[in-house]
């Protein structure tokens, strides 16, 4: 059996599973494969800059998500999704991502938390390489050899490759599946309780 979540590193209910995510991570990760396939929700066509609407807009789902997770949200996020000089491309955190999957493929969860931490809770932009940096820094990775390997040809077609992946396992995010004898079973789309996830899975382990 293997775990596969499919998310964006720009999607507010990712952030809000993201505590979840961890938890399941670390509950299974000694039995169970885990892959985490960031989504490019906003990328090509789709990306675009941050607007006083847009932030409106984003603002009314992020208090649901808040609401229904219990995850907060920082204040210095609510001020960077008013600047308009920002823009919102999945393509920068994701290639983050998928760097540290295939560098240190057992801290990629937690690097995803940390990169979604660092837009919703510390306000900060995702297109700049020094906030995957700071992140690298504080969960002990090799900085240069990140920055070689995020700037890389290699690197950035096997984050377009993970698009296309997670677009064979769900169109909305976050999408939690169990891959088991080739058989996929969704788990969890949008937000389901840590209790919940865990009975589901254990109903299928077991």
């Amino acid at each position: 059996m293997k775990l596969i979540y499919v998310m964006d590193p720009l999607c507010g209910w990712c952030y809000g599973n993201s505590a979840n995510t961890q938890k399941l991570y670390n509950k299974y990760k000694e039995i169970l494969d885990f892959e985490i396939l960031p989504a490019g929700m906003w990328t090509g066509a789709n990306a675009r800059k941050q607007s006083k609407p847009m932030a409106e807009y984003i603002k009314k789902h992020d208090l649901q998500v808040e609401h229904t997770t219990g995850t907060a949200f920082g204040e210095a996020y609510f001020k960077l999704i008013e600047n308009e000089d920002v823009i919102l491309d999945s393509e920068v955190p994701s290639r983050a991502i998928v760097t540290v999957k295939k560098l240190w493929t057992e801290q990629a969860v937690s690097f995803a938390a940390e990169v979604q931490k660092a837009r919703y809770v510390y306000g900060q932009d995702l297109n700049i390489v020094q906030t995957y940096v700071k992140i690298c820094d504080d969960l002990k990775l090799d900085i240069e050899k990140f920055i070689e390997v995020f700037d890389s040809e290699f690197i950035k077609n096997a984050t377009l490759e993970t698009f296309e992946m997670a677009r064979q396992y769900a169109n909305s995010y976050p999408t939690l599946l169990v891959e088991k004898k080739k058989e996929e079973f969704v788990l969890e789309q949008g937000y389901a309780s840590f209790e919940t996830i865990v009975n589901r899975i254990e109903e299928l382990l077991y």
